[in-house]
């Protein structure tokens, strides 16, 4: 039977709206970085600044290379950063697919005018989570450093690689946790003034995911991504990912109407539901939601709980348990996907009564078994692969 193209593209734009990760991006005009004298003081309250923003629109371009492969995207974006609203047209490129995107930050539209087919995706009545908070805590571990203290790693996620409101597939799963940052000085990007930084990776070279490294132009003075070039190593392949503006312009005076879509009359209309995920400040708020147990893991008296989440959606229930201290941090999750199959070969490892995979996933290791009909597992950076053993087993068949 043949393959569905829309159904693919459909399947991972939903596959990265369910796990809540969206971002503002950029790649084009830019000049030579400026060395920096000495690294300013940041602005860290960035969801508040951009709130004044008003509309963003801007010209993106996206490569994405692969080895000997080379896919090119350009589109027209509007965005309203923070809200969850967006318009992406396809206008240029390579790519074979053109899939319109249109957000008003409860309803995610997607038309292929080419197949007369549309998906709309009901967003909860929330707004996708956006980049704000990852970009806020760069610059505060940036602020609390001294001008002349070298880089060190630092409980940092990278950026999204590419859009993800849409665009090519360019996975780096497992590429989290603690990375190298330093401030590199400025530049300028579509004729905006940017600061520039350098996260890198000191990831075990063996790792599924290794070699990675982000630089990153963010406008000095909305604090928005204006371009970022990711370069990694993923199983025996080079991947090079650039992202970013041609042309950007803020405040910009649109209709707003830019932000709705009205499917035309005889297309083909599929719906479906976002996975809703649920935040709790603590283990009580999360076990009175959720329709698991929850795990109680054996963790050092340094960590403590910073997330709790219970994410529910059409197929998926799950729960998960976030604990950090001062260098680690650990994820523990419980779902009923006890069908998934990884697709990196794992290490087997013994939790007691229960037979386990360990995966090197970059900066990330990761543990993960299936016991009474949910799937475990148990994920750290900073921790070593014996004390994540340790972890694992205090939580078992919990």
């Amino acid at each position: 039977m043949a393959s569905d193209p829309f159904r693919s593209r459909w399947a991972w734009i939903l596959a990265i709206v369910t796990l809540l990760v969206a971002s503002t991006a950029a790649v084009g005009v830019w000049e030579t970085v400026d060395a920096p004298e000495a690294s300013p003081t940041f602005e860290t309250d960035i969801a508040d600044i951009q709130a004044s923003m008003g509309v963003m629109t801007g010209l993106r371009e996206t490569t994405i290379e692969r080895d000997e492969e080379t896919v090119r995207t350009v589109e027209q974006v509007w965005r309203r950063p923070g809200k969850g609203k967006y318009r992406i047209e396809d206008v240029g490129g390579t790519a074979s697919d053109s899939v319109l995107k249109v957000s008003d930050g409860r309803t995610l539209w997607l038309y292929d005018s080419a197949d007369g087919r549309v998906v709309q995706i009901n967003l909860n009545g929330s707004a996708t989570a956006d980049s704000p908070s990852r970009i806020e805590r760069l610059l505060t571990t940036l602020n609390r450093r001294s001008a002349d203290e070298p880089a060190r790693s630092s409980e940092i996620s990278p950026l999204p690689v590419v859009p993800s409101e849409g665009g090519q597939a360019a996975s780096t799963a497992g590429v989290a946790g603690s990375l190298t940052v330093s401030y590199e000085g400025t530049a300028t990007v579509a004729n905006r003034s940017t600061y520039v930084f350098e996260l890198s990776s000191n990831a075990n070279t063996t790792a599924f995911v290794s070699g990675f490294s982000q630089t990153l132009w963010l406008d000095q003075e909305w604090y928005v991504p204006l371009k970022r070039v990711t370069d990694y190593r993923r199983g025996d392949r080079n991947v090079s990912i650039t992202v970013g503006y041609e042309t950007v312009s803020f405040d910009s005076e649109i209709d707003h109407g830019q932000f709705r879509f009205d499917p035309p009359a005889g297309v083909a209309l599929t719906t479906t539901e976002r996975p809703r995920q649920l935040h709790f400040a603590d283990r009580a708020g999360l076990q009175a939601a959720s329709s698991f147990s929850l795990p109680d893991p054996s963790l050092a008296d340094s960590f403590r709980l910073v997330d709790a989440t219970w994410t529910v959606g059409h197929r998926v229930r799950s729960l998960g348990l976030q604990y950090a201290n001062a260098t680690a941090r650990v994820t523990i999750s419980k779902s009923n996907l006890t069908w998934y199959e990884p697709t990196t070969e794992g290490q087997p490892v013994n939790l007691g009564d229960q037979e386990a995979a360990l995966r090197n996933l970059g900066t990330e290791l990761r543990i993960s078994w299936v016991c009474d009909g949910a799937r475990y597992s148990v994920a750290g950076t900073g921790v070593s692969a014996e004390q994540l053993i340790e972890i694992a087993r205090s939580v078992a068949c919990e």
